[in-house]
């Protein structure tokens, strides 16, 4: 049986409106979704409660099922100290996507009034906590003030935690449904091979097929050992053959581009290339993206060999010796005496910090008068990350996208950084493809909406404008599911499923690009 973890949904939608200034404020919306009453006695009492030990409490609370992959976020909150027990702490709640990851203070000795603490209760955890006192004021900050029961609050917790939900234990009022757990149940019981049944394997794959029946390729179920490469996929350093990959169709598993340097590209391997074999085992439509990562990746030193498929050929074996991969987030350089070149390879921690030095350096250089961004093959991470880089080239409060949720609208301005650059400037060329997707389609459609100085070549984007946040289980298994589109300010009926499309359609010209020549690159640099 499945574990519910209690990760709620609603932490992911609400955890930027009830945390706001990035510390714990007492004035909060009302409750509005169901929750368990429960009294509070004055028995016993926890009086002058901080805000670090309320962080605490809340990291303990679910810390028997976060993944090691939280230690790799960087924070950015600025009175706290890294290698820190409260940076520790903090960076468990950023994962859980309890408190949003901005610059600002924490206060951490600051004390937090009893209201503001059951209130986040509430928020938290769905547990509604009834009036203990027999005064009939209505100042609730008074009626709650200093009088805090850790003990009975987490009794409660305990006890929702505890609890175990399977997929089958299903509000069963319609036809539909019924018919599901009668599947199940009659397999179980009454199939020929019984005694044999994998009953963990069939829920898997019940899961999976309904994430399948969401119609979102986005949304996916990950079984405990494909979680573990996934989640190793989101640190950006890990020990594999360094390309990257997409499993677009069940058993296709294409090479988008290898990594340049990595063990990939030395090994011969090329873009559109289909990963047909792992050593002995074949890749089929049972298998997934994530499954099929992890018979190639690890340990760094050894060799794996893949059966390969190009074009027409018949499938030829490639070696490929793994490798530690460490992806640099930006390379930049100076192509001529007024261009120049900027490629970002994705939006993950500190892109904003390097490419904001090689804004200064363009600042410095008063030759320059064309700017080319690359953001071919730049497919995801953090809106965060583009939000800031924006802020460097637009004015203070203007907006940049807005994330719709199915119940609320977030809109994101510019910090409008000093540091920043006047675009309107130089001439600014965008290099894109079928790749450059989610965040760094808010850059391409951010910058077009404010400068009319911009050009696209290339192809049309990906179309990759939806949020997807991350749901852990105990066994170690994890659900990745929607739950916002984002826009540009401007064109906020969005583009999901449609794309950017370029201002001059440009293939890349793979014969010449494998003979080092890139067209599109050589096109941008013929504009004037």
């Amino acid at each position: 049986m499945i574990k519910k973890v209690l990760i709620f949904i609603s932490l992911c939608v609400y955890s930027f409106w009830y945390f706001p200034s990035y510390a714990l404020e007492d004035n909060l919306a009302s409750n509005t979704f169901d929750t368990t009453e429960i009294t509070i006695s004055q028995n016993k009492e926890t009086e002058n409660l901080t805000r670090q030990d309320f962080f605490e409490y809340i990291a303990q609370s679910f810390d028997k099922n976060i993944l090691p992959s939280y230690k790799y976020i960087k924070l950015h909150f600025l009175d706290v100290k890294e290698n820190s027990s409260l940076y520790d702490t903090l960076q468990k709640l950023v994962y859980l996507d309890i408190i949003p990851n901005k610059e600002g203070k924490i206060y951490a000795d600051k004390n937090i009034s009893a209201y503001s603490f059951y209130e986040y209760a509430k928020k938290i955890f769905h547990i509604n906590i009834s009036n203990f006192e027999e005064d009939t004021t209505n100042d609730l900050k008074k009626r709650y003030a200093n009088k805090i029961d850790l003990e009975k609050l987490q009794e409660i917790i305990d006890n929702k935690i505890k609890k175990e939900e399977t997929f089958w234990d299903l509000d069963t009022n319609t036809k539909e449904k019924e018919i599901f757990l009668d599947v199940y149940n009659t397999l179980k019981e009454n199939h020929f091979d019984k005694e044999t049944l994998d009953e963990k394997e069939m829920i898997y794959q019940a899961i999976e097929w309904l994430t399948k029946g969401t119609g979102d390729k986005f949304t996916n179920f990950f079984p405990p050992m494909e979680n573990q490469s996934f989640q190793d996929s989101l640190s950006w350093k890990y020990q594999w053959i360094g390309a990257y990959v997409d499993m677009e169709s069940p058993w296709i598993l294409k090479i988008i581009s290898p990594i340049p340097w990595s063990p990939a590209e030395k090994a011969g391997l090329k873009w559109w290339d289909i990963i047909a074999k792992v050593g002995e085992k074949e890749v089929t439509e049972k298998n997934s993206l994530y499954e099929v990562i992890s018979w190639i990746k690890w340990p760094a030193g050894t060799k794996v060999m893949l059966g390969v498929k190009r074009e027409e050929q018949e499938i030829f074996n490639v070696e490929v010796e793994r490798s530690e991969i460490i992806i640099k987030e930006v390379e930049a350089k100076k192509y001529n005496d007024t261009t120049y070149y900027i490629q970002i390879k994705q939006f993950w921690d500190n892109v904003f910090e390097e490419f904001k030095m090689i804004l200064n350096e363009i600042k410095e250089d008063k030759k320059i008068t064309k700017i080319i961004f690359d953001l071919r093959n730049n497919p995801w991470w953090y809106l965060d990350e583009v939000n800031d880089m924006l802020s460097l080239f637009i004015q203070k409060w203007d907006a940049v996208s807005v994330v719709k949720y199915t119940t609320l609208s977030l809109m994101n301005k510019s910090k409008g950084y000093e540091e920043g650059l006047d675009l309107s400037k130089y001439k600014i060329i965008i290099l894109q493809n079928s790749w450059t997707a989610s965040a760094s389609e808010i850059m391409v459609g951010t910058l077009k909406d404010y400068f009319e100085n911009i050009s696209i070549i290339g192809e049309t984007s990906y179309w990759k404008w939806s949020v997807q946040t991350i749901k852990a289980y105990s066994d170690g298994s994890s659900l990745k599911f929607t739950v916002a589109k984002w826009f540009t300010w401007r064109t906020q009926i969005g583009i999901d499923g449609v794309g950017i499309k370029p201002d001059i359609e440009l293939k890349l010209d793979e014969e010449k690009y494998k003979k080092g020549i890139d067209n599109q690159l050589e096109k941008a640099l013929e504009i004037k």
